[in-house]
């Protein structure tokens, strides 16, 4: 029988961190990041079928911080290339993964955005052109 998982151990991300090109963003509400395989379907000689063979994949992310004003971020400077690291720690903070994302480039940029009352969050999303595990355990 497996051991029992106490509620300490999951995650529910209250540690998370992000950095964009080695700036921590210490406002992070919620960030994902989601590998999707990119298939082409071929004949399937054995059934006469048709089979989906992945012939790649994306890396997408999203996230959302609340804006301080504080932060130096120029996201969109095509000159160079834009790195992030996301970190999860478990509730216990003993388990802690660090994902590098390489190249990312982003699907739009919030420039002002404001309701009466609301504090101001900015939303990211794009792509990354590679992942690198740095740590998973």
């Amino acid at each position: 029988m497996a051991a029992a998982i106490k509620k300490n151990d999951h995650f529910n991300g209250n540690k998370g961190q992000l950095w964009l090109n080695g700036k921590e963003i210490l406002t992070v509400e919620k960030v994902k990041v989601v590998r999707k395989p990119k298939y082409e379907e071929v004949p399937d000689g054995k059934t006469g079928g048709v089979r989906r063979v992945e012939v790649g994949h994306t890396i997408e992310f999203s996230g959302t911080f609340v804006y301080s004003g504080k932060e130096d971020l120029d996201l969109f400077n095509v000159s160079e290339e834009i790195d992030g690291i996301v970190a999860n720690t478990n509730m216990s903070g003993n388990v802690t993964k660090r994902l590098k994302l390489i190249d990312m480039t982003f699907d739009e940029e919030t420039l002002i955005d404001f309701e009466n009352g609301k504090v101001q969050r900015i939303e990211l999303s794009g792509q990354a052109a590679e992942m690198q595990w740095l740590q998973e355990k």
